[in-house]
């Protein structure tokens, strides 16, 4: 499951505790919903500079065209 699969499912099951009144519920998904789109968010921030530092594109790159006689 990708990161926005499970953002669109916790995103649905928050509308239809809304829908059925469950006030607490809705309440703790929207907390949880929101605490993954931080860490989700933060996630891919890190792996972008991470790939930045290392030079991530190039090094593969090279990698791949290095030829063992």
């Amino acid at each position: 499951m990708t990161q926005q699969e499970i953002i669109d499912r916790l995103e649905n099951i928050t509308w239809l505790m809304a829908e059925v009144e469950n006030t607490y519920v809705k309440h703790e998904l929207e907390e949880i919903t929101e605490a993954l789109k931080t860490e989700f968010n933060y996630s891919d921030t890190y792996d972008q500079e991470v790939k930045e530092v290392l030079n991530y594109d190039e090094t593969i790159n090279n990698l791949n065209n290095i030829k063992i006689r």
